[in-house]
């Protein structure tokens, strides 16, 4: 089955932010220094909407993290930046129309309410397995502070030890140790990890 990944997004309360512009700027600023990593092409729109396609659908999840840790590690004092984001897995899409994937993350964002991270796909056994630890990871991220979304960030796109980070952060090492446990970096790690290689498993389908 060859299978396409998409993922579309808005930013949370972007117009109660004292500077809408700015967090629009962070946004892109955002995009720009995960796209090379995560090879992904990007559409703003809507002044605070984006949507990504992802040249390698298994790190679907894994960039819908990264991409949250992102912007709430450049939030301004007193303020949040953070946005929610709708998963599609789907048929890849051929020359006479987009593909379920750009549809189901489109739809699927338009009907999430309170929730900020989410998957949608027709294949069933991909939904059973992540819809709920899905739900989870969007939990841990809600309550991340500035801090632990920084040290998370880096930790997932530096692939650095903890001594390393510290350094890049200008803290002790036991300071990174404790803000990736609060942050339950080992845990998100092996969402990561196991929603890859569910994705993977798609292919074989």
């Amino acid at each position: 089955m060859s299978i396409s990944a998409v993922l579309t997004g808005d930013l949370i309360d972007s117009q109660l932010v004292q500077d809408t512009n700015a967090y629009v700027a962070q946004l892109k600023a955002t995009l720009d220094r995960l796209a090379a990593a995560y090879d992904f092409k990007a559409e703003q729109y809507r002044g605070d909407g984006f949507q990504l396609t992802l040249n390698e659908p298994s790190r679907a999840f894994e960039c819908a993290v990264v991409l949250r840790a992102g912007l709430i590690a450049s939030s301004p004092d007193n303020e949040r930046f953070d946005a929610r984001i709708a998963i599609g897995i789907g048929g890849a899409p051929s020359d006479n129309h987009y593909g379920e994937a750009f549809v189901l993350s489109g739809q699927g964002l338009d009907g999430m309410k309170k929730s900020t991270l989410g998957i949608f796909s027709h294949a069933e056994q991909l939904l059973d397995r992540t819809a709920l630890p899905t739900e989870f990871v969007a939990s841990i991220i809600d309550g991340w502070t500035r801090i632990e979304a920084e040290t998370f960030f880096l930790h997932a796109t530096q692939q650095s030890s903890q001594k390393d980070l510290a350094q890049l952060l200008g803290k002790s090492r036991v300071t990174v140790h404790k803000a990736l446990q609060r942050a339950n970096a080992a845990l998100i790690d092996r969402y990561i990890e196991r929603t890859q290689y569910w994705v993977q498993e798609l292919h074989h389908v």
